[in-house]
This record gives structure tokens, C-alpha cells and sequence, in this order.
């Protein structure tokens, strides 16, 4: 099943995140950990923009896949403490893409893992 992936921006920094799951525009679920393959990252230009016009958060910013089994959710990759190899980030006051934590776009990945460790992907695009 193809969903449209989002941090929840309304539950707080200090809680352990939580992300939305959308499918044709409606939201379906909401969960702590979900598994992702063959996905692509969007950026909203709209979005991005008022965030930066109002300095407000919005939701403009989305990890699209197909949704995973669950279970493989809650393991860790190799006891490293992170799920996948790469630590993927976003920010919209320093660029309108998704990128690795060493600054390389990132425009899709085989498989992403989204947790309370952030995002995490391996076999990047």
C-alpha cells in the first residue's frame, strides 16, 4: 500500500516522535515506528515557503512509499543503535530537499525506516 509519511508536528518535541500515515489524502494511521520501501522524498515549494514567509511550522514535507511490514519496524540495524546505515535530515531554513546528515541530497531510497531515531534509509537514490 502506497502512504504519504509525516512527523506529527503537533505532539511535541519532547515526546518520542510520532508520524502520520496518509493515503489519498486522508490520514489512515499514526505510529512510532514504520518501514518504508521504494521511496521518494517530497518537498512541497509552497509550503517550504510559508514556513519561511511566517516562520510557522507546516506539514509540506513527506517520505511517499509502500508501506512495510511492521515487525521489521522494531528491530535495529546491526546493534549500531540506528536502523538503516544513513541518517537521513530535513530542514527548510537551510534547503528545499531532504538530505544525508553530512549535507548530500537524497531524492528517494530502497528502504526507510522512520522511529524514535529519526529517519534512517539504505540503497539511496
Amino acid at each position: 500500500m502506497k502512504v504519504w509519511v509525516y512527523r506529527n508536528l503537533k505532539h511535541g518535541r519532547k515526546a518520542p516522535p510520532l508520524y502520520s500515515l496518509m493515503r489519498r489524502g486522508k490520514v489512515i494511521a499514526r505510529r512510532r515506528r514504520v518501514l518504508l520501501t521504494d521511496v521518494r522524498f517530497v518537498v512541497r515549494k509552497g509550503g517550504r515557503a510559508r514556513v519561511l514567509q511566517s516562520g510557522h511550522k507546516n506539514v509540506h514535507a513527506f517520505a511517499v512509499g509502500t508501506l512495510a511490514g511492521s515487525k521489521g519496524a522494531f528491530g535495529t540495524w546491526a546493534g549500531s543503535g540506528k536502523d538503516f546505515p544513513v541518517k537521513i535530515t530535513y530542514n527548510p531554513h537551510k534547503a528545499d530537499f531532504f538530505s544525508t546528515v553530512e549535507g548530500s541530497k537524497v531524492n528517494g531510497a530502497r528502504g526507510v525506516m522512520l522511529n524514535a531515531n529519526g529517519i534512517s534509509a539504505c540503497y539511496l537514490e
